[in-house]
């Protein structure tokens, strides 16, 4: 699978979708989960990708935001396992904006996910420089477990699918 190029990120911006990158943290068949207490959810790291900024630097730039510098140093290589988007419900479409690379204004539909499996030989995680309130490595059935007590439907279909996804790569 290759990775989105600048003009495929726009394009999807025209759409009305943000692209985003998921980080898949992977460290022996064990996936990296975190807790934000604000929202009461377990989730995968995430974050948009600006414009201009290809998937390579928007992982760098997200993941060390959401997960701090010292555990970020350790990605050593990725890949792209997998997409997915999530349309906003009728009450949510349009109630943000997005521009496009040259300034367009987009009434914003929704998400598209580009996940990535990121294999880390680190497990500790100094969660206060975290964005987040607690994490967990945890196996296929575990994450799956917990996956499934998501209460945001779209977001719970998405994780349990990239779940799937990477427990069939024989990853997770």
């Amino acid at each position: 699978m290759q990775l989105p190029s600048l003009r495929d990120l726009d394009d999807i911006r025209r759409t009305g979708f943000r692209p985003q990158v998921v980080g898949c943290f992977l460290n022996n068949k064990k996936i990296l989960f975190l807790f934000k207490e604000e929202h009461n959810l377990w989730q995968l790291p995430q974050g948009g990708i600006d414009n201009q900024e290809d998937v390579n630097e928007a992982v760098m730039r997200e993941m060390t935001e959401e997960l701090g510098k010292k555990f970020t140093n350790e990605i050593k290589s990725y890949s792209l396992v997998g997409e997915d988007q999530l349309e906003f419900p009728g009450q949510h479409k349009g109630s943000r904006e997005i521009k496009t690379d040259e300034g367009e204004e987009i009434f914003m539909e929704g998400k598209k996910f580009f996940f990535l499996a990121i294999d880390v030989n680190i497990t500790d995680l100094s969660i206060d420089e975290t964005e987040f309130n607690d994490y967990r490595w945890l196996n296929y059935k575990e994450a799956l477990e917990l996956s499934n007590k998501i209460y945001q439907k779209e977001k719970k279909r998405i994780t349990v699918g990239v779940l799937e996804k990477l427990h069939g790569m024989k990853l997770l």
